[in-house]
C-alpha cells in the first residue's frame, strides 16, 4: 500500500509541475524581421488559433506584403484590382513580441504571437482599448 501512494504521489507531482511550468519562448530579433512578408490571411479563433480564412489577393502575381529593412524602415505593398501596387512607406521598432509600426502620428502595435519557420502570426488589438485581438498570418518570402 505505501508503494502505491508513493506511486500516485509522483504521477500528481508530475501533473502539477507540467501544467505549471512557464511556457518556453523564442527570442525574436530584430533581423528575424527583415524582408517581404505575404499576408496569408486571418485566423478565426481568437486566440491566434483556428481555420485560416485566406487574404484574397488581386492575382497570384500581385500579392499583398509588407517589407522589413535593415534601418527600422519599411513599407506596405497593396495591390489594386489591375495589379498597380500603392505603397506606404513606414518606421517600425521591436520590444520583446510587440512590433511597433509608425506612419506620421500614427503607430499600430502588431503582437507577435509567433515567429515559426517563415510564418508569423500576429494579433492586432480591434481598438487601442481593447483586450481583444484580431490575429492575421504572414509568410516570409524567399
Amino acid at each position: 500500500m505505501n508503494t502505491i501512494n508513493k506511486y500516485l504521489s509522483f504521477i500528481l507531482a508530475m501533473m502539477l509541475i507540467c501544467n505549471v511550468a512557464p511556457a518556453q519562448t523564442t527570442t525574436i530579433l530584430p533581423e528575424d524581421l527583415v524582408g517581404t512578408w505575404e499576408i496569408q490571411g486571418t485566423l478565426m479563433g481568437d486566440d491566434g488559433s483556428g481555420m485560416l480564412l485566406p487574404h484574397k489577393h488581386a492575382s497570384e502575381d500581385c500579392k499583398n506584403h509588407s517589407v522589413f529593412m535593415e534601418n527600422n524602415q519599411g513599407k506596405e505593398v497593396r495591390y489594386q484590382e489591375n495589379c498597380e501596387a500603392k505603397e506606404q512607406e513606414f518606421s517600425w521598432s521591436l520590444e520583446a513580441d510587440s512590433l511597433t509600426l509608425t506612419r506620421g502620428e500614427r503607430s499600430i502595435t502588431w503582437h507577435i504571437l509567433s515567429l515559426e519557420d517563415n510564418t508569423m502570426k500576429i494579433g492586432v488589438q480591434l481598438r487601442p482599448d481593447s483586450e481583444k485581438r484580431m490575429y492575421v498570418v504572414y509568410e516570409k518570402q524567399k
